[in-house]
């Protein structure tokens, strides 16, 4: 829907990169700081992507008049592909305005 993995795919190269430097370096480490860095890095916000797609998918039309049909979404697409926002900084707008206390 969005082209989404294209970010992680580019975060984890760089980090793939610097895991490569730091073995050519002589490092003997340099799976693991890579291994933890991605799973810190990604995995709260690949959660929070996949239960906006769930409700996206669940209700499609609210989603549709909502979200695609909204100039303001491409804008937030394009912060979270940037890196500027994350799914659950989305998720948390939408908590507010939905029940706002």
């Amino acid at each position: 829907m969005s082209a989404e993995g294209i970010r992680p795919a580019i975060v984890s190269g760089f980090k793939v990169a610097e895991a490569i430097d730091r073995v050519l370096g002589g490092a003997d480490d340099a799976k693991e700081p890579y291994t933890q860095s991605i799973a810190q890095e990604w995995n709260t916000h690949m959660i929070w992507a996949s239960r906006l797609a769930r409700a996206f998918y669940q209700f499609t039309g609210a989603a549709y008049r909502a979200g695609v049909k909204l100039p303001m979404t491409t804008q937030l697409m394009s912060k979270i592909l940037c890196g500027e926002l994350r799914y659950a900084d989305i998720a948390n707008r939408a908590l507010k305005k939905l029940m706002p206390f």
